[in-house]
């Protein structure tokens, strides 16, 4: 097993990457650092990928969150879905296993940062690849804060997903 470090912080996004690129097998599983996620979540999802074969299985958290979250959340998870022609879940969700061929090939789009399951998300349903939730539990927060920007990263999180929505439905294939 590779250890990676990077001098600096890179992103969320760098990081993923890095790791696949380092991977030897023909899928990954991310999860994300905080203890919400639990290693028989990843079990599930990964008994769901041997049995369903899907490019990717994403936890899907069911969150219960109000307010501006909620409707936040909402408005990009059914903005997303206008542009990959089906519902999506949950799009951000950190627990996910994909295809690591595919991940390799939309490297030069994917960003380094907070966005990068945004991007591989909206990328393979566009390619129609085949792509699934399962409903995962979330536990409390363990470690750390989030560093997500409600009004900042939510809009920018917008822009990209049409920047990526349109760009993906209007080239040439």
């Amino acid at each position: 097993l590779a250890s990676i470090r990077f001098e600096t912080s890179r992103g969320y996004g760098a990081a993923i990457k890095a790791g696949v690129r380092a991977a030897k097998t023909d899928f990954v599983a991310t999860m994300d650092g905080d203890g919400q996620h639990t290693a028989w979540d990843v079990k599930r999802l990964e008994d769901f990928l041997v049995y369903f074969k899907p490019d990717m299985v994403i936890g899907d958290r069911r969150l219960k969150e109000r307010g501006v979250r909620l409707w936040g959340r909402k408005v990009l998870n059914w903005t997303a879905s206008v542009f990959a022609g089906r519902w999506i879940a949950d799009l951000n969700s950190g627990l996910r296993i994909f295809r690591r061929s595919v991940a390799l090939g939309y490297e030069p789009i994917l960003s380094d940062r907070f966005s990068f399951t945004t991007s591989i998300t909206l990328s393979m349903l566009a390619d129609h690849y085949y792509v699934d939730w399962l409903p995962i539990k979330v536990w409390p927060r363990q470690y750390g804060t989030s560093r997500v920007k409600l009004w900042q990263d939510g809009l920018r999180t917008l822009w990209l997903i049409l920047w990526i929505g349109l760009a993906l439905r209007t080239r040439k294939v």
